[in-house]
């Protein structure tokens, strides 16, 4: 009950701080309505590492987490230019939040943390995607985390749906417009070896219609030996 009173505040005073009314209806529905904030949450409120949001768009994710108090800092990029200068107006509101335009495809500064990569890869060709994931599993600092959204390529019916979802967001120049590529579990779960991380997958669906899948990929404090074949 505590968590979810929070939670609820967060989302109130994140979307109080967007003053375009579209925004603002927007940002409150969003936060209150995808259950990846208070995930994410969940898995990095106990850490005092910082914190990379891969893909950040308006910078929703690292907002929310200032108003749960996590007060790590965090660094934010995303490729979209429209939606990172509205997250920049807000950011400036908000003590260590960074938001910067990046192309995820190009040189990234080096970080070490935990990373959110949400709602990200399928943006990507399959090849910039394994390129991506094998830098990003590098910078995971020990006993922290990276946690991934994502719809899994599975032929389903929320496969479907989300794919067409996401068109139409690319149609009405939401999304940025780029040839989408849904990856497999088994091609995200491989850059991320057992013996270094521990691994968890489960649905992320909430009330939405979308075939979501939430990966955490947690560093172990000492990695062990890989089992032989």
């Amino acid at each position: 009950m505590k968590n979810q009173f929070e939670h609820e505040n967060a989302c109130e005073r994140v979307a109080a701080r967007f003053h375009s009314r579209f925004l603002h209806e927007y940002v409150s529905s969003k936060l209150r309505s995808d259950p990846v904030y208070p995930e994410v949450y969940e898995q990095v409120c106990s850490s005092s590492a910082p914190l990379l949001d891969v893909g950040c768009g308006l910078g929703l994710l690292g907002f929310y987490l200032r108003e749960r108090d996590f007060k790590n800092p965090i660094l934010g990029l995303d490729r979209d230019l429209k939606k990172i200068r509205s997250a920049q107006k807000v950011a400036e509101q908000y003590p260590a939040v960074d938001l910067r335009a990046q192309d995820l495809r190009g040189a990234l500064t080096e970080f070490s943390g935990n990373i959110a990569v949400l709602d990200v890869l399928h943006y990507l060709s399959f090849v910039d995607q394994e390129d991506l994931l094998a830098r990003l599993a590098k910078w995971v600092a020990p006993g922290a985390v990276l946690v991934l959204r994502d719809c899994p390529r599975d032929g389903g019916v929320r496969y479907f749906v989300t794919l067409v979802v996401e068109k139409f967001a690319q149609l009405i120049s939401w999304n940025v417009a780029a040839p989408l590529h849904f990856p497999s579990r088994e091609n995200i779960a491989k850059n991320f070896p057992p013996n270094e991380f521990a691994h968890e997958v489960k649905s992320l669906w909430g009330r939405t219609p979308f075939n979501n899948y939430f990966f955490t990929f947690k560093r172990r404090s000492f990695a062990t030996a890989a089992k032989p074949e």
